[in-house]
């Protein structure tokens, strides 16, 4: 799923698998510098619990009552579910919309479950249809009954190039005539991808096999969406909720708040509980004097919580008298530099990478090894299947750059002082981190012989831009980062460098299209998950050293700093997120 932060299962991701094994344990202490426990970071997994049933475990000690305020630096561009790509949106809509399946983390694992299905799906014996059933009992915040016909409207609402551009593209790869269909206003209302043939039953038929369908299917994407009040536009002001909790008062770019939805049933939800009365999130915060408030934790801040990455201001603190207000995990998190392959040369973008000043930019971000480990590839290492290598003459995500070697790269390339190359991004301008950084990449790519434009935008409108393909951005444009949406490489490569992304009108990496790229990807998603690990991995080594379409340098540790009074902060090692509803407050 797409980054927010600066900007979210190998063999274990098979329907065999029942059992949670093997997901690393976001309770355990990570030291600075370590990956996971150890200094070596656990194989992700997901483990799967068809039968789990509502309601949801029980936190021992919780309690009701209380507003959660999550202050937090980057902005969404809206809360569409059918548009949701984002790991901090769909953190959000976890807590007020329900979905054909969703993860609940129990006991430090985080497991797949049912939730508006009665179990995980059940496939034909070609592979080529799944068909779920929907649980009795269930509605809208409105009191209106969920039926498949919502879910299903919903589905195809998600292929809808408008509402939807930031959506994932499995559907569109994966779907029966998902490669050309444009959702139920702009394509045919009664295109039979998926298909509702009663109150209670949704179809989904498919074009190929597709192993990992019941963890898509935890998506926004598939949460139901009634077609009689579907606002298009202006539906992202107030979606109609089926979870515990319901949209309350949204100013766009500025603010959310939540409360209490009163027709969620619990019994019928196995993975959220309801202790907060409501939450209220603050979008385009200043994170590093949120979180110094929220270690002080005087008024509000002593139920408020962060998501940014810790500031490294603070180390003192959360390693010392505030070390039990803060929690770090696993990610499933790899930051990395975007750039436009159409628009910068291959040995350019091997120059970029060469000059490119990891070092003064995590300093200037104020970074530190509570919050990233250096990094070197697009996969990251818990997942099953990851190849260690280094690209680019050595290149490992550390380090200052090279400006004199960058510079002679350029140069043999037809670029010099009289023919600079010019790089061109987006960067938030309404925010003191993100300026300090911008002054230091500019400064220091422009030292290696480029020319930089960067266009200063508010973070409220930065999302939108640096996301639209057709933009003059060639360098940094989204995704910022990638974060795998379940553990297996095949929630990595498809999405982000297929031609299936840019077809829909997003972007991915590098914004590739390009047929070699899509035959390799096709061929190696035809593989059993159980085989397909160590060919996603060679993968990555070979995109990265003859396409070159982003810089991997770092990956991502969760971090959470929360106030005095905001218990059970929980990590969610498969997204890198909070466990949203297992919070409470104490009065």
């Amino acid at each position: 799923m797409r980054w927010t932060k600066v900007l979210t299962v190998g063999a274990a991701a098979s329907l065999g698998f029942v059992a949670a094994c093997g997901a690393p344990n976001p309770s355990a202490e990570t030291k600075p510098g370590e990956t996971g426990s150890g200094g070596k970071l656990d194989q992700a997994s997901s483990g799967l619990m068809p039968d789990a049933k509502g309601p949801a475990p029980e936190v021992p000690g919780a309690k009701k009552g209380g507003i959660l305020t999550v202050p937090y630096s980057t902005t969404p561009a809206n809360f569409d579910p059918s548009d949701q790509y984002y790991v901090d949106t769909i953190a959000i809509l976890g807590v007020t919309h329900r979905t054909l399946t969703s993860y609940s983390v129990r006991d430090g694992k985080s497991v797949l479950v049912p939730d508006l299905a009665t179990d995980l799906g059940k496939v034909s014996d070609d592979g080529l249809s799944w068909t779920f059933t929907l649980k009795d009992g269930i509605k809208f915040e409105d009191g209106t009954p969920v039926t498949a016909k919502d879910v299903v409207f919903a589905i195809k609402r998600s292929f809808d190039p408008d509402l939807a551009r930031n959506a994932p593209t499995y559907q569109r790869d994966f779907f029966k005539g998902g490669k050309d269909y444009k959702g139920p206003y702009q394509g045919d209302k009664n295109w039979n991808g998926v298909e509702a043939p009663d109150d209670k039953t949704v179809v989904i038929h498919l074009e190929k096999r597709f192993e990992s369908l019941p963890f898509f299917v935890s998506y926004p994407q598939f949460s139901p969406i009634p077609e009689a009040k579907d606002t298009k536009k202006n539906y992202t002001l107030h979606p109609l909720a089926t979870g515990p909790y319901k949209f309350d008062k949204y100013t766009p770019g500025s603010e959310l708040t939540l409360v209490r939805n009163d027709q969620w049933d619990p019994n019928t939800d196995p993975s959220r509980n309801n202790y907060l009365d409501g939450y209220h999130f603050k979008f385009g915060v200043d994170n590093v004097k949120v979180q110094q408030a929220i270690l002080a934790s005087n008024g509000v801040d002593a139920t408020s919580m962060n998501w940014d990455p810790i500031d490294s201001s603070l180390i003192d603190q959360i390693e010392g008298p505030k070390k039990d207000q803060f929690v770090e995990g696993p990610s499933s998190c790899v930051w990395t530099v975007n750039m436009v392959s159409s628009k910068i040369p291959m040995e350019v973008r091997k120059a970029v990478a060469v000059a490119y000043p990891f070092d003064s930019i995590r300093k200037a971000g104020g970074q530190t090894p509570h919050s990233f480990t250096p990094g070197t590839t697009f996969i990251p290492p818990q997942i099953p299947g990851w190849l260690d290598y280094k690209g680019v003459d050595g290149f490992d995500g550390t380090g200052d750059g090279d400006p004199a070697k960058a510079k002679k790269m350029l140069a043999d390339a037809g670029y010099g002082p009289d023919k600079p190359f010019e790089l061109i991004y987006y960067y938030t301008n309404d925010d003191p981190t993100a300026q300090k950084v911008n002054q230091v990449r500019k400064q220091k790519l422009e030292s290696a012989g480029f020319k930089v434009k960067d266009m200063g935008v508010p973070a409220k409108d930065r999302r939108d831009l640096y996301s639209d393909p057709k933009s003059e951005q060639n360098l940094l444009q989204a995704p910022a980062g990638w974060c795998f949406d379940w553990p297996a490489a095949d929630s990595i490569f498809p999405p982000m460098v297929t031609s299936v992304s840019m077809a829909s009108g997003s972007t991915n990496w590098g914004n590739l299209q390009d047929p070699k790229v899509d035959a390799e990807v096709a061929r190696i998603q035809k593989l059993p998950i159980t085989e397909a690990g160590p060919e996603w991995g060679k993968f990555d080594k070979w995109l990265f050293e003859n396409y070159l379409p982003a810089i991997p340098y770092q990956y991502d540790k969760a971090n959470y700093v929360f106030g005095t009074k905001v218990k059970n902060v929980v990590n969610d090692p498969n997204h890198g997120m909070p466990a949203m509803t297992q919070m409470w407050i104490e009065q």
